[in-house]
C-alpha cells in the first residue's frame, strides 16, 4: 500500500507519467494537510455528530461545540477528501468514514486516528538525522498521554485479535499468560475469553482506562492482572507461563534488549509453551522498499532510537533462546504486520508459513 499522487482525469495521468508534475509537493503539503485535517474531524468528534444522519454546518457545529465558521471549512475539506459527502444543504458521512471513524462502532479505528496526534510530537527527524537524537518519546507521556496511547494501541490490537486467536492455538489446559508491554489488554482478554482457565499478568509503563474494556464480564476480569513495571527490567519466574506475547514491542528496543527479553521468555515458558511475537517488520533488502515500512523504520529511530527489525532477527533470537520456530504469516488486516511463534519444546516439529 502506497500513498501518492492519484491523477482524477487523463490530462493529469498524461502530465503525472511525463513527470510533470511536482509530486513532492503533493507528498508533503497535501499529506501533511490531509493527516491533520482526519485527526482534528476525529478529535472534535465530527463524525460522531454525523452517525445518526446529514447535518447543516451549524448543526454539527452545534453538537461539537465548535467555531461554526471554521466547522464549515472543516466540513467542506473533509468532503473534498472523500470522509464527508455533500446530501442537499447538508454534510453526511461517505461509507469510509462510517466503516471506520464513528467511535463506539465496532471496528473503528478513531482512537488509532488520534494516536498519531501523539506520533507528530515525536516526529523530529530533521534533529535525529543531523545529530542522532532520539526522543525516547515513552518516558516523556503525561497520564493523559498514556489515555490516548493505550486507546490507540488498543484498536490496533482489535484489527487482528481474530487472525491472532486462529495462529495462535494454545492448550484448553494452559493456565497463565504474560503480555510483556501490551498495557491496553485487548491480547490478554481474547485470550482468557477463548481459553476459560488461562489467567494473564499484563505488564506495561502504566495503568489506563483502556485496560477497562466495554462488556467484560467480571469473571474474565479477575483473571486478568494488570502490573506497572519497565520490561526491560522485570525479573519472570522461569517456568512460569504457558504463553508469552510480545505484540508491538521489539520495535522500540535494540537488538541486545531484544535478545535478553526473548531469552527470559524462553525461560518463562514451561514444557510447550509459547512464545508469540507480533510486529511490523521491515525487509532485509533495499532493492524492494516498502513505503510505510520504511516510514515507520525512520519514525522509530526518532522517537525510540530503535528501528523496525527483520523478522529474520527475531527468529534468531528464539533460536537462540532455545526455542524451536513454529508459526509465521502475515496479518491480513495489517498487512506490513507479521507473528512469529516460537515453542519450548523437544520435539522437532515442522514450521507453518
Amino acid at each position: 500500500m502506497r500513498l501518492g499522487a492519484v491523477p482524477q482525469n487523463v490530462f493529469e495521468a498524461a502530465a503525472l507519467a511525463a513527470g510533470e508534475v511536482p509530486t513532492p509537493l503533493i507528498d508533503t503539503l497535501v499529506a501533511l494537510l490531509l493527516a491533520n485535517t482526519v485527526m482534528t474531524g476525529t478529535s472534535v468528534g465530527l463524525f460522531d455528530a454525523l452517525a445518526d444522519g446529514p447535518l447543516s454546518a451549524e448543526e454539527v457545529a452545534a453538537r461539537c461545540q465548535t467555531d461554526p465558521r471554521a466547522t464549515e471549512r472543516l466540513l467542506r475539506a473533509l468532503c473534498g477528501c472523500k470522509y464527508l459527502r455533500w446530501q442537499g444543504d447538508r454534510y453526511g458521512l461517505a461509507r469510509l468514514a462510517r466503516r471506520w471513524l464513528i467511535r463506539h462502532r465496532e471496528g473503528s479505528v478513531a482512537a488509532a486516528v488520534l494516536h498519531r496526534t501523539l506520533d507528530l510530537r515525536f516526529m523530529t527527524f530533521e534533529d535525529y538525522v543531523r545529530k542522532g537524537i532520539s526522543q525516547d518519546f515513552h518516558t516523556q507521556l503525561t497520564p493523559s498521554d498514556w489515555e490516548i496511547y493505550h486507546a490507540g494501541q488498543a484498536s490496533h490490537a482489535e484489527l487482528v485479535i481474530a487472525e491472532v486467536l486462529e495462529l495462535v492455538q494454545i492448550s484448553g489446559q494452559a493456565t497463565r499468560l504474560l503480555d510483556l508491554g501490551g498495557g491496553h489488554g485487548r491480547f490478554a482478554l481474547a485470550f482468557c475469553r477463548r481459553y476459560s482457565s488461562l489467567h494473564a499478568d499484563v505488564v506495561d509503563l502504566a495503568r489506563t482506562a483502556a485496560q477497562d474494556a466495554p462488556s467484560v464480564s467480571n469473571a474474565i476480569a479477575d483473571r486478568i492482572h494488570y502490573h506497572v513495571a519497565d520490561i526491560r527490567s522485570l525479573a519472570i519466574s522461569e517456568q512460569a507461563y504457558d504463553v508469552v506475547l510480545l505484540a508491538n514491542v521489539v520495535h522500540h528496543f535494540d537488538g541486545p534488549t531484544n535478545r535478553r527479553l526473548i531469552e527470559g521468555a524462553a525461560r518463562a515458558l514451561r514444557e510447550d509453551g509459547m512464545l508469540v511475537v507480533i510486529d511490523a517488520f521491515r525487509s532485509r533488502s533495499n532493492k524492494h522498499v516498502d513505503q510505510i515500512e520504511a516510514l515507520m523504520d525512520l519514525y522509530f529511530g526518532a522517537a525510540s532510537g530503535s528501528r523496525l527489525w527483520a523478522i529474520e532477527d527475531v527468529r534468531r533470537w528464539m533460536i537462540e533462546s532455545g526455542l524451536r520456530l513454529r508459526t509465521a504469516s502475515a496479518l491480513r488486516k495489517m498487512p506490513l504486520c507479521r507473528i512469529q511463534v516460537a515453542a519450548k519444546t523437544s520435539r522437532s516439529e515442522p514450521v507453518t508459513t
